[in-house]
């Protein structure tokens, strides 16, 4: 009975993957665990709809559905996608804003350097995000610059919610290895203890050293080929120097040694230090 039920799912598989009549796939958004359809007739507020492959659906689907019904009933703010349903034709799709300029991660890699005041609205915008998402029960649980989202006016959108834990329930995802909090003799915290807000705060340090950086904390290593690397590095608290970056060199050093309680805590720490830091400009100007 082994070779049936093998055969039906590399059926799933290679039906999972094929292109739905009528919809373009975005470049690029053949992911994993969904594939990303630009929708037609919306030029002035266009959508896309984000379909779950089938091997994932019945998991992933009632968990980001539930996380975006919960936010589009709480009021949320402008720095997370905004939620407009089911999609009618597309198998497990939801409808979703597009954001035009693509995932940060990329956008990075394409060789764009950010300045100043673009890294602190980015900084406040994820924080904002993570804030209002925790404030509700719900940890993202895979935070990284490739599920922030920018517009054509390079405002930053967190998405992907369909790994996150709703009032502590089990998460089917999980953080980067670069992004995973480790103790010092080398356990695996989310794995062990589940997605925390320690969790969320340490992945959110990762998350703006690479946005502020360009790069991983460890370039030269790779995942998964260097995982254990990796895991060695975070347990013994071998970060990069914070203290040679521009902006927020302080508060990533927080949230990786968790000296935050909260994602309030980092939006202030973010807010005042881009009000300092115009003070002291303006000063300099005079």
């Amino acid at each position: 009975m082994v070779w049936p039920l093998l055969a039906c799912m590399a059926v799933v598989c290679i039906f999972s993957q094929l292109p739905i009549p009528k919809y373009t796939a975005l470049p690029r958004s053949d992911g994993h665990t969904s594939t990303i359809y630009l929708l037609p007739n919306h030029s002035t507020d266009p959508h896309i709809c984000k379909s779950i492959h089938p091997q994932f659906a019945d998991v992933l689907l009632p968990i980001e559905q539930e996380v975006y019904e919960r936010f589009s009933a709480n009021n949320p703010p402008s720095s997370l996608l905004s939620y407009h349903g089911i999609h009618d034709e597309i198998p497990a799709g939801l409808v979703l804003e597009f954001a035009e300029l693509g995932n940060l991660q990329d956008w990075l890699l394409e060789g764009h350097i950010p300045g100043k005041d673009l890294l602190y609205k980015w900084g406040y915008q994820v924080t904002e995000a993570l804030e209002f998402a925790h404030g509700l029960g719900v940890l993202h649980a895979d935070i990284h610059c490739l599920n922030f989202f920018l517009t054509k006016t390079l405002d930053l959108k967190v998405g992907d919610w369909g790994g996150a834990s709703i009032d502590g329930a089990r998460s089917y995802c999980s953080y980067r290895y670069s992004h995973r909090l480790f103790r010092l003799d080398g356990a695996d915290l989310p794995t062990d203890m589940g997605i925390t807000t320690e969790s969320e705060i340490f992945a959110l340090g990762t998350a703006l050293y690479v946005m502020v950086s360009g790069q991983q904390p460890w370039p030269e290593l790779e995942e998964p080929k260097d995982r254990e690397e990796i895991r060695g590095k975070i347990a013994r608290r071998e970060f990069p120097n914070t203290r040679v970056l521009d902006v927020l060199g302080s508060v990533i050093e927080r949230c990786w040694s968790l000296r935050f309680t909260s994602m309030t805590e980092i939006k202030h720490a973010i807010e005042k230090e881009s009000y300092d830091d115009k003070r002291t400009q303006l000063s300099e100007d005079r």
